[in-house]
């Protein structure tokens, strides 16, 4: 039977559905799955269409964890699609074979780091299969690709981020920077003020015409409902 293992379905300016599995161990990841429980393609969508049948919403973001560990995500976006929802992708960027087969209107790749040695310090694992992935999606006209950075101060700084923008720039693809928040980690980096923020984006757009960050905008609002059991 064809499944998809889910953590919750969070409600608020998009509706969220959050799967509880990845391949990183990053040092500094916040989430905490609610649940782990397998559902088919079909009932997960189901429960989405009714959420967006009596919300204000008809936009999906699958995120997690690692959605793309889910072997039937593509048919899940593929009946998200038939039914008229714009689906977006976050992603780490280390299953393009996955992606590649799903029905999506945008992906957002986090790209830790350009630098090998402090991926794998923040991750556990090389960049390597994601640069290849942000290099392959780039080339697609069949959604939009946004790039995103944790701004880290002393490990994913100034300087690394002009060197991701400067890896970034012959793709045209969209970027965004995130200030880095202490999540109750260990990695002992502090959280970046606004100034240094704005300093990586205006560096950044030396490279690239479309840079934003945490900022600019607060890409969801508060949750308003969260769906832990899909029956």
């Amino acid at each position: 039977m064809k499944v998809i293992l889910i953590s919750h379905i969070s409600i608020s300016d998009v509706i969220t559905l959050l799967t509880p599995t990845c391949n990183f161990r990053c040092s500094y990841c916040f989430f905490r799955p609610m649940g782990c429980r397998s559902y088919t393609p079909s009932k997960v969508a189901d429960v989405i269409i009714d959420v967006m049948a009596e919300s204000d919403t008809d936009t999906v973001l699958i995120a997690g964890g690692e959605p793309t560990l889910q072997s039937d995500l593509p048919e899940l976006t593929e009946i998200l699609h038939r039914n008229d929802l714009r689906v977006i992708l976050s992603t780490n960027g280390t299953r393009r074979d996955v992606i590649e087969r799903c029905a999506l209107d945008e992906v957002h790749v986090d790209l830790k780091a350009l630098d090998d040695e402090k991926h794998r310090r923040l991750t556990g694992s090389s960049n390597r299969e994601v640069l290849r992935c942000i290099e392959a999606l780039a080339s697609s006209d069949d959604f939009l690709l946004e790039v995103a950075t944790v701004f880290i101060p002393g490990i994913v700084d100034v300087d690394e981020i002009e060197d991701i923008a400067s890896f970034l720039s012959p793709l045209n693809v969209s970027y965004r920077i995130t200030g880095y928040m202490e999540y109750g980690n260990e990695l002992g980096a502090p959280r970046p003020g606004p100034e240094l923020i704005m300093e990586a984006a205006e560096v950044s757009r030396k490279y690239l015409d479309h840079v934003t960050t945490s900022l600019d905008f607060r890409r969801h609002k508060p949750r308003k409902r969260i769906i832990t059991d899909l029956r």
